[in-house]
C-alpha cells in the first residue's frame, strides 16, 4: 500500500513541477531603508487587477501563467514611495523609501474637521468604489493557538471566489465559493471545544465600506481627531483617530482629493465576558487598493481575536488577500456556496499538491510550511480527528415553532360539590382554536435520521401541553439547488388538554388534594391527560445551513385517558403557579362525557424555524 502512495506522490510532484514550469513567477522580500521587513505591502501587475501582498516577514511570491513580456510590478504601501519594477523571474530584495510630509497645520482648524472628513468619505463612496458586480479571487489563512504554546492548534488555508455587489447600496453579506483547501491540525485539537467561523467570509464580514457600519453608519456617535498626514501614490492621506466610549476605537485613512477610505484599523475590547463567550478583544485591519480605473477595492484584511478558556487564552489570527478581480458574469450555485456560519476547519476537499506553488497567496513562514509538509494528505485518518463534543453539537437541530390546533369539548355533565366551589353544568359540544409554542431538540443518529425530545406548551388558557420522544427522517427534494426537505416523523408521549370553564360560584378559600387556593385568583379547567401517537409530515426550506423555515401538519391518536378538573392560580411566575389536577370520581367530582373522550385534539399545524450550530 505504501508503494502505491509513493507512486501517487511522485506523479503529483511531476505534475506540480510541470505546472510551475508553465508559469512565470517573481519572488523576493520587501524591506525599508533600514533593512526592516515590511509586512502586508501591496504588489500587483501594472494595468491589471492581479496581485498579492507580502507576509509578516516581508516575503512574497507572485505567479502568473500569462505572457507577461516586459510588464512592470507596482509595489505600494501607505507612507512609502510607490515603486515600479520590471518583472524578473528571480528572487529580489526590494527597498521602499519612506514618503514623509509634515502635518499640515491648516487641517487642525476647525477642530471637527476629522468628522467632516468622515462625512465627506461617506458621501463619496458611490464615486470611489465599483458600481458593478465583480468576482474576487482570494486567499485566506487561519491560525489558532493557545497562548505560550509552541505550535498552533490548527492552520487552514483556502482559495475562494466571492461575489462583490455594487457599493452604491449597503451590503452586509455576499456569496462565497471554495476553490482549494488544505489544513494542518495538531493533537491539541482534541481538547478544543471552540470553533470560529472567521475566514470564509472575510471579504464581506470586514468590508466596512460596503457594510456602512460603525462610524460609516452613525458618524455622530464617535469622536474624531486627525493624528497624521501620510502619502500613497503621491497623494496625501489623512490619518483620523476615532473613538466611542473607550470600547471601540481605531484609525481611518482618507485620501485628500477623492475622500476615499483606503484603510481602517479597529480595536475593540469587551468588558462583559459572559455575553461575548469570554472574548477578550477583537482587532482587524482592512486595506483597499486603487485599480487602473481609479476605483478602490477590498484588498486585504487582518483579523485577531482571543477567548479566555479554562485551558488558557485561545487566540485566532486570520488573513485574507484578493489576488484577482474581474467583472462577474455568473452566479455561484447554492450547493457551491460557503455559508457565513461554515467553519473552514470542518471542510473536506481533495488536496492537490501542485496547486499552491502556482497560485498567488500570502507566502507562509517556514514553520507553517513545515507543518503542512508534515501532513500525509493521502492518509485519510488525518481527517478523522474530531473533538467529540464539537461533533456532538454539529449533529443537533433546534426547532422552535408556533403551533395552531383545535380542541373539541364533547357534550358532558360536570358536578363538583365543595364547601367553597360548586359546579353544576350541562355542557354542550364546543370547539376552540388555540395557539401554543413548540420546541424540539433533535440529534442526528445516522445521516438524515434524527432522534430527540419535543414538547408543546400553551399560550392561551385553553390549550395543550405535551412531552414526546420524536423520531424523524429527512429527504432533500432539491439536491442540486437550495434544499427543500420533507420530514416524515412520529412523536410518542404524554399530552394534557385544558378547556377553561367559564362559569362557577366561589365562596372562601378552596382546598383540593390538600392544597389551599385563593378563589379570587383561580382558573378552573376541564382537563384530560392521555398518551398520544402523533405522526406528522413537515416541509422545510433552507435559508442557510444554520437556519431552516419549516411548516408541518400532524394528527393525534389519543389513548389511556384520565379525565378531571385542573385548578391553577392566575398570579405568579408561570412555571411556579400553584396548581393541582383532581381525578374524576375524587372529592365529589363527577364528569360524564357523551363518549370516551372528554376532550379531543386531532389536527395540529406548526410553523417556525430550525437552527443548528
Amino acid at each position: 500500500m505504501r508503494q502505491y502512495q509513493n507512486i501517487i506522490l511522485s506523479l503529483l510532484c511531476y505534475f506540480s513541477i510541470h505546472a510551475c514550469f508553465s508559469q512565470k513567477a517573481i519572488s523576493g522580500k520587501i524591506i525599508d531603508d533600514n533593512g526592516t521587513p515590511l509586512p502586508f505591502v501591496h504588489i500587483r501587475f501594472e494595468n491589471s487587477n492581479i496581485g498579492t501582498i507580502s507576509n509578516e516577514n516581508g516575503v512574497f511570491q507572485f505567479a502568473t501563467n500569462k505572457d507577461v513580456g516586459k510588464k512592470s510590478i507596482i509595489i505600494s504601501a501607505i507612507g512609502y514611495k510607490t515603486e515600479k519594477i520590471l518583472f524578473q523571474e528571480e528572487y529580489q530584495i526590494i527597498s521602499l523609501k519612506q514618503d514623509i510630509i509634515a502635518l499640515d497645520g491648516v487641517i487642525l482648524s476647525p477642530e471637527d474637521y476629522g468628522k467632516q472628513l468622515v462625512e465627506k468619505a461617506i458621501n463619496a463612496i458611490p464615486l470611489n468604489y465599483p458600481k458593478v458586480e465583480e468576482r474576487h479571487t482570494g486567499f485566506v489563512r487561519e491560525v489558532t493557538s493557545w497562548e505560550n504554546k509552541k505550535n498552533p492548534i490548527y492552520v487552514v488555508e483556502a482559495v475562494l471566489e466571492s461575489i462583490k455587489k455594487s457599493y452604491t447600496k449597503k451590503n452586509l453579506s455576499g456569496d462565497v465559493k471554495l476553490i482549494e483547501f488544505r489544513k494542518y491540525q495538531s493533537e491539541q485539537l482534541d481538547s478544543l471545544n471552540t470553533r470560529i467561523y472567521a475566514g470564509s467570509h472575510h471579504i464581506h464580514r470586514f468590508d466596512i465600506v460596503s457594510r456602512k457600519e460603525a462610524f460609516l453608519g452613525k458618524p455622530n456617535d464617535f469622536i474624531y481627531k486627525i493624528k497624521d498626514t501620510l502619502l500613497q501614490y503621491g497623494e496625501k492621506i489623512y490619518l483620523v483617530h476615532f473613538e466611542k466610549k473607550s470600547k471601540l476605537s481605531g484609525q481611518i485613512y482618507i485620501a485628500d482629493s477623492s475622500f476615499a477610505i483606503v484603510k481602517v484599523v479597529i480595536d475593540q475590547h469587551f468588558s462583559s465576558k459572559t455575553l461575548t463567550n469570554n472574548r477578550q478583544y477583537l482587532k482587524y485591519t482592512i486595506t483597499y487598493e486603487q485599480g487602473e480605473d481609479e476605483k478602490w477595492r477590498f484588498k486585504h484584511s487582518h483579523y485577531e481575536t482571543a477567548f479566555d478558556k479554562k485551558d488558557g487564552l485561545f487566540k485566532l489570527t486570520s488573513d485574507y488577500v484578493t489576488t484577482k478581480v474581474e467583472t462577474n458574469k455568473d452566479v455561484i450555485p447554492y450547493t457551491d456556496k460557503l455559508q457565513y456560519g461554515d467553519i473552514l476547519l470542518n471542510k473536506s476537499k481533495q488536496y492537490e499538491l501542485g496547486f499552491w506553488s502556482g497560485y498567488n497567496i500570502i507566502i507562509p513562514n517556514q514553520k507553517t510550511e513545515s507543518l503542512f509538509k508534515s501532513m500525509d494528505y493521502l492518509n485519510k485518518k488525518n481527517d478523522k480527528r474530531k473533538n467529540k463534543f464539537v461533533d456532538f453539537l454539529l449533529r443537533i437541530d433546534h426547532d422552535i415553532s408556533i403551533i395552531g390546533t383545535w380542541i373539541t369539548m364533547n357534550t358532558n355533565t360536570i358536578t363538583f360539590n365543595n364547601p367553597s366551589l360548586v359546579v353544576q353544568e350541562n355542557l354542550t359540544s364546543s370547539k376552540e382554536y388555540v395557539t401554543g409554542l413548540s420546541y424540539s431538540l433533535m440529534y442526528e443518529i445516522k445521516p438524515n435520521i434524527f432522534l430527540g425530545y419535543a414538547n408543546e406548551s400553551k399560550i392561551s388558557k385553553t390549550g395543550t401541553t405535551s412531552h414526546d420522544v420524536s423520531i424523524a427522517n429527512r429527504f432533500n427534494l432539491n439536491p442540486n439547488g437550495r434544499p427543500i426537505f420533507i420530514y416524515p416523523s412520529v412523536n410518542f408521549g404524554y399530552q394534557k388538554l385544558d378547556f377553561l370553564i367559564g362559569s362557577y360560584s366561589l365562596t372562601g378559600d378552596l382546598i383540593v388534594n390538600g392544597k389551599s387556593f385563593d378563589t379570587a385568583k383561580l382558573d378552573v379547567f376541564l382537563s384530560q391527560k392521555n398518551y398520544r401517537l402523533n405522526p406528522n409530515i413537515s416541509l422545510g426550506i433552507e435559508k442557510s445551513r444554520r437556519f431552516l423555515f419549516k411548516i408541518s401538519i400532524g394528527h393525534n391518536f389519543q389513548f389511556n385517558e384520565k379525565k378531571g378538573v385542573f385548578f391553577r392560580e392566575k398570579d405568579g411566575f408561570f412555571a411556579l403557579r400553584k396548581s393541582t389536577f383532581l381525578n374524576n370520581g375524587k372529592e365529589n367530582l363527577s364528569i360524564n362525557p357523551s363518549n370516551n373522550d372528554l376532550l379531543q385534539n386531532n389536527i395540529n399545524i406548526k410553523t417556525g424555524i430550525v437552527f443548528s450550530f
